[in-house]
This record gives structure tokens, C-alpha cells and sequence, in this order.
């Protein structure tokens, strides 16, 4: 092993081992760097993504001892996309197959949103999007053909925002916002994020503007959904809630992430058939 690549190693570990998360205030939760990044345990790896310079290295590490599989070397700040406020990370598509990167920016509103797409196997890549406006990452497909974008559309109400469709295989964002036709105007922050086993379900709990409710987006078809629910004060503080399946799917619960005490309040899934 040479002694520049020895010292990429031990870069690469010992960052690891601090995990930065970056927000760029106000409309995005921001990018996460090192920590334990996001990993696939069915093929024991994950993947860090830690700023070098003004540049980022984005790293295929195995579960076990860490080692370093593949690195790449790309051009400007970049991290693993922030789904929710609460730290929750993004970014590897359901099928394993495709790794999506965000790029890090202290301008707010966005003029223009770059994301880095990589072959997750490899690090082949990257293929770059760049697009006009302020955008963020929210979820991806089964098959990763479709990438589902978060707008932010106002930079005087930043708790506005629409979820947009890129076509990955004709590489073009699509024109029709994926709302629910019952709530066009969305408004409000993500705080916790559950996606279903094979990821044709994200559920993100959104809190902060009229009413707190739960966003069910469907990535296969382009539908979305606003679950609305009964909060009770005393079901504790909603900010810190984490999501969790109950009643065999049937439902969504809410557990504190710091107590972990279950909470009475559920939102019905069965509305979504």
C-alpha cells in the first residue's frame, strides 16, 4: 500500500469517527459529512462523504473493520442529503445500485442545485444534474429511474415547498409537481422519515406550519398524499418523534427518539389503498 494511499485510510477513518452535519438554514436540512454515513448492510458497507478542501471524497467503506474500498475525489462540497432536521440521511437508492450526493451551499435561496449521481457498486461517475432554483433531495424510486426532488418555491415563506419528479433515464425534470390534490400548497418542515421495505413508500412527518401532518409520496406511481392526525399535548413534544410501522403496516406511530416512549396518536395508512 502506498504511503498516500495509507494516509487516505486513516483520513477517511478517523473523520468517519466525527460526523458533521451541515445545514444551509432555512429551507434545507443540509448535507451530512463522516459519521456513520449511510450503510447497506446487506452488502456490509456504507458510504461517507467528507469534505477535502474545497473538495469531497466520497468513500465505499466495509461495515467490519472500516477499510476503504473505493474512493473518489469530486469537485466542491458535497455530502449525503439530509432528508429531515432530525438527521436522518439519503440518498442510496432502494435497489442499492445508484448513490446520490447534494451539494453545499450558504446561499439561501438556492439560484441553482447541483446533485452528483454515482454507480453505488463502483463509484463510477459521477453524472452531475443541475438545475435552476432551490432544490433538495427527498427520495428515489425502487428502480431508481425517478429521483423526487424537494422545491422550495418561495423565498419569502420558506416553509413552502413541492415535490418534483426528474426522470433519471431521460435525464429531465419532469413539469408536474407530485401533490396532493387536496393540498396543493404545502407548508411546513421534515422532521422524521420512514420508508417502507422496498421503498415504494416515503412517509415524512412535516411540522411547523398550519398543522402538523405526515407526507406519504408513492415513488413508484408520482403520487403524494397529506395524512392529517390528532395531536394531543400530551402525546409529548412532536419535533422529537421518530416514525415506526404498527398494526402490521396498517398504521404509523410516533416514539420520542429520546425516551422512546410510544406515543397515542397514530395516522391511518389504510387510506392510501
Amino acid at each position: 500500500m502506498t504511503v498516500r494511499r495509507t494516509t487516505l485510510v486513516l483520513f477517511l477513518v478517523l473523520a468517519a469517527l466525527a460526523p458533521n452535519a451541515s445545514g444551509d438554514g432555512g429551507t434545507s436540512p443540509g448535507v451530512l459529512q463522516g459519521g456513520a454515513g449511510i450503510a447497506d448492510t446487506k452488502a456490509g458497507i456504507r458510504f461517507v462523504a467528507l469534505w477535502a478542501g474545497r473538495n469531497t471524497v466520497v468513500a465505499r467503506l466495509k461495515l467490519g473493520d472500516a477499510s476503504v474500498e473505493r474512493s473518489r475525489l469530486l469537485r466542491g462540497w458535497y455530502g449525503l442529503p439530509l432528508v429531515t432536521w432530525s438527521g436522518d440521511a439519503g440518498g442510496l437508492s432502494p435497489d442499492r445500485r445508484l448513490l446520490v450526493l447534494a451539494n453545499q451551499t450558504a446561499r439561501q435561496p438556492r439560484a441553482t442545485s447541483r446533485f452528483a449521481l454515482y454507480d453505488a457498486r463502483t463509484l463510477k461517475g459521477p453524472a452531475m444534474i443541475t438545475l435552476r432554483g432551490d432544490f433538495t433531495f427527498d427520495a428515489i424510486s425502487p428502480d431508481a429511474s425517478r429521483l423526487y426532488l424537494t422545491e422550495h418555491t418561495s423565498a419569502r415563506d420558506t416553509l413552502r415547498y413541492a415535490v418534483r419528479a426528474y426522470d433519471l433515464v431521460h435525464r429531465r425534470l419532469l413539469s408536474k409537481p407530485v401533490v396532493d390534490p387536496r393540498e396543493p400548497k404545502m407548508r411546513g418542515l421534515p422532521y422524521a422519515r420512514l420508508t417502507s421495505g422496498d421503498g415504494a413508500w416515503a412517509f415524512t412527518l412535516y411540522y411547523g406550519g398550519h398543522e402538523p401532518f405526515v407526507h406519504a409520496l408513492d415513488t413508484v406511481h408520482g403520487r403524494a398524499f397529506c395524512l392529517d392526525f390528532d395531536w394531543r399535548k400530551r402525546d409529548g413534544k412532536l419535533w422529537r418523534m421518530k416514525l415506526r410501522f404498527a398494526d402490521h403496516g396498517r398504521k404509523l406511530a410516533f416514539v420520542d427518539r429520546t425516551t422512546g416512549t410510544v406515543a397515542g396518536s397514530t395516522v391511518d395508512l389504510t387510506r392510501l389503498r
